[in-house]
């Protein structure tokens, strides 16, 4: 997923949050949220909930909650360090550069474990942070395993696009020279 934060003055409240997942109907694999019931993972969000609603609306907020933007987090994670980090990237980061673009995403392991034989489960997660000023990029990127403590040193994730690339053989700012 990939998505845009602009500072606000204030931050406007979210409005509320929608009260289930549905299935995206624009998709080959159609996942339906029942797939995550009993498998110990929740629905964790590629484009988060907050930022979204707060930036770009009601509308968009409800496709957050699309299953095509949505992966396994354990919940010790998606309501720990990943939930911080979100929340960084919504308030602080802005309010600090004006905007950020965000790139984030699984990162599957060989031969991943699958809910109910469809659904791959990430061995960790990726979040690229990227800014723009006078013609600079500066960019932050982080892989957080799966397994990171709740309230780990979020410090201890920074890597380089170079080694997200690597783990997900995708091919990110690919216009730019990799130096």
């Amino acid at each position: 997923a990939a998505y845009r934060v602009v500072d606000l003055l204030r931050i406007p409240p979210a409005p509320p949050r929608p009260d289930r997942f549905t299935v995206d109907r624009r998709t080959a694999a159609r996942v339906e949220p029942q797939v995550y019931t009993g498998s110990g993972y929740d629905r964790g969000h590629l484009a988060p909930n907050f930022a979204i609603a707060t930036r770009h609306g009601a509308a968009a907020q409800r496709e957050t909650f699309l299953m095509s933007n949505i992966a396994p987090q354990r919940h010790r994670l998606n309501a720990g360090l990943w939930q911080d980090l979100e929340q960084r990237i919504a308030t602080n980061y802005p309010a600090r550069y004006g905007e950020v673009w965000v790139l984030t995403g699984p990162v599957l392991g060989p031969e991943p474990a699958r809910l109910k034989g469809r659904v791959a489960v990430p061995a960790a997660f990726y979040q690229i942070i990227v800014d723009e000023q006078d013609g600079r990029l500066r960019t932050l990127a982080f892989i957080v395993p799966q397994e990171a403590a709740a309230h780990a040193d979020l410090a201890r994730y920074l890597t380089t696009i170079a080694e997200v690339e690597a783990r997900t053989g995708l091919d990110f700012l690919a216009a730019l020279e990799d130096a």
